[in-house]
């Protein structure tokens, strides 16, 4: 589940990225991809204005899904199936669950941020 969830939230930056042409490195880094990703669909928490009502709040918010992303990408590195993992994961299906609900929310969250700025909404 962990290893899904990584997938499908590096294929959603590789979506992005190639929705408006963003040149990206082969090797790119999970990290690389989500910044350029974000930076595209103007996510990135330095973007938001907290000057405006809720821009402090918001900014946090948006850092936090990005904090979802990486520690999803970094769990399933160590706790995942990827790398030829033969050790049982400390990990409780409940949490793995939890996961990838939240990794869910973030795509979600940015494939719609893509529609509307593709205006598909």
């Amino acid at each position: 589940m962990l290893g899904t969830a990584k997938e499908m939230l590096e294929s959603t930056a590789k979506y992005v990225c190639e929705a408006f042409t963003v040149p990206y490195r082969e090797t790119a880094s999970f990290s690389e991809l989500w910044h350029l990703a974000r930076d595209r669909l103007d996510l990135l928490p330095q973007q938001v204005d907290v000057s405006k009502a809720g821009g402090k709040e918001l900014r946090i918010i948006l850092q936090s899904s990005w904090s979802i992303a990486e520690m999803t990408n970094q769990l399933r590195n160590r706790e995942g199936t990827g790398h030829g993992r033969t050790l049982p994961t400390a990990i409780s299906p409940q949490v793995a669950l939890l996961v990838v609900r939240e990794a869910c929310s973030v795509t979600e969250f940015v494939l719609e941020t893509l529609d509307r700025q593709m205006g598909r909404s």
